[in-house]
């Protein structure tokens, strides 16, 4: 039996009160942490990529370091925000960090360099003018990134360095809608809008390699992938005109003799997928806001619920296994128990666009669970977060512990 969900305010966040440390005008479309070092992410906009040194505001649980002359308070919609505003006048490449006094072309430290951080903030070390950027992943070891975009290219870059490594896949191509890499991180896939699936070799050489499989997946769109247990392995998420809308395929056979599994569920398409490893279940969202979790062992459909009133647009999966995060269209984020698919807690509105058009934008865009139990969100509302993932064993005796759960990195 399910008992009833914690909201924020539950948990010690009384009305929502977030730390704002600067606001993007419009949509964070996605984000890569960097594994081999985990102070440094990349986020991209509709107009750039920025490269963010975090490790200050990693290392403190209250962002104490906020100068009250660059502070002031604004009620939005009923809730208290505290906004810090970046300068103006920062020098794009290697400039200073918009959050201290420090005069432009200041070099920003690198810290696996051995250098001292300089600012107190999220201090952006890069920024890169690459448009349209609608998919980020990260290598699972090394401090490379990829990036997919809407006009279908695909390269890589590694954090520091100002110029990419490869441009695997070039404009003019149909739109990337997912892009991962395998866990051993030797190769990389795409899907994309038409409903392509592309591998590759994750090659640095600097040529343009091409694809080692495409395979046509769903006929009308696809919108996501993962790499199941070994590479060869693959699950697909889309909208097919036979309401094929979950496909495992094996890579290592024919094309023609590939599709291994095809899913008959989520009747609008299938829009995200996250796999439980050790527990071999594939966790599915779709475009009416339901939720389908599919055992892989037995190749069936274990438990189906509606989790959002608008499409899930991000799921992710603890690495213990013992929850998952899904975020909607309209912006909400929800935590559920795989073993029992209850929900646990809510957090709404943390990605949601305000406006008078509630459709702008869509709401929340990438969810990512890193160690500690930080969970990292970016969406329409402009702003990348980090949060704690509340412990459901100690959130009734240790509410203080969360009074400060959500960080605002840029």
């Amino acid at each position: 039996v399910c008992s009833s969900p914690q909201t924020e305010s539950d948990l010690g966040c009384p009305g929502g009160k977030a730390r704002i440390i600067h606001k993007e005008s419009d949509i964070i479309t996605a984000f890569a942490i960097n594994k081999a070092n985990r102070n440094c992410l990349a986020m991209a906009s509709t107009h750039d990529i920025q490269e963010l040194d975090v490790s200050s505001i990693l290392a403190t649980q209250v962002l104490a370091w906020i100068d009250d002359d660059e502070t002031e308070t604004k009620t939005f919609g009923g809730d208290d925000f505290l906004v810090v505003h970046a300068r103006d006048d920062f020098v794009a490449l290697h400039g200073t960090t918009p959050y201290t006094h420090s005069s432009p072309g200041t070099p920003i430290s690198v810290p696996w360099l051995g250098a001292q951080q300089t600012g107190r903030g999220a201090a952006v070390m890069i920024k890169r003018n690459i448009n349209n950027v609608r998919r980020m992943t990260s290598h699972p070891t090394l401090p490379y990134y990829l990036t997919g975009a809407q006009d279908g290219s695909v390269r890589m870059f590694e954090w520091g360095h100002s110029q990419q490594i490869t441009c695997f896949r070039s404009p003019g191509n149909s739109r990337v809608t997912r892009i991962r890499f395998n866990h051993q991180g030797n190769k990389f896939g795409i899907v994309d809008a038409d409903g392509g699936l592309s591998l590759w070799q994750t090659n640095t050489s600097g040529n343009t390699p091409k694809p080692y499989l495409t395979l046509q997946c769903h006929n009308k769109t696809a919108h996501d992938f993962v790499f199941v247990g070994s590479s060869s392995l693959i699950a697909t998420a889309g909208l097919s005109a036979d309401n094929r809308n979950v496909c495992l395929w094996d890579t290592l056979v024919t094309p023609a003799n590939s599709l291994v599994h095809a899913f008959c569920c989520h009747d609008s398409g299938a829009t995200v997928l996250s796999v439980a490893p050790r527990q071999q279940l594939l966790i599915t969202g779709g475009r009416k806001g339901w939720i389908t979790i599919l055992e892989l062992s037995h190749r069936d459909q274990r438990q189906s619920f509606q989790a959002h009133d608008s499409p899930v647009k991000a799921l992710a999966v603890d690495p213990t296994e013992d929850c998952f995060i899904s975020g909607s269209a309209e912006g909400n984020i929800k935590v559920w128990s795989i073993a029992t698919q209850c929900l646990l807690y809510t957090f709404p509105n943390e990605h949601a666009r305000q406006s008078l058009f509630r459709n702008l934008g869509t709401g929340v865009m990438q969810i990512e669970v890193g160690p500690v139990n930080h969970i990292f969100s970016c969406g329409a509302d402009g702003t990348m977060k980090m949060r704690l993932l509340p412990n459901r064993f100690a959130a009734v005796n240790n509410n203080h512990h969360h009074k400060n759960d959500v960080k605002f990195f840029i």
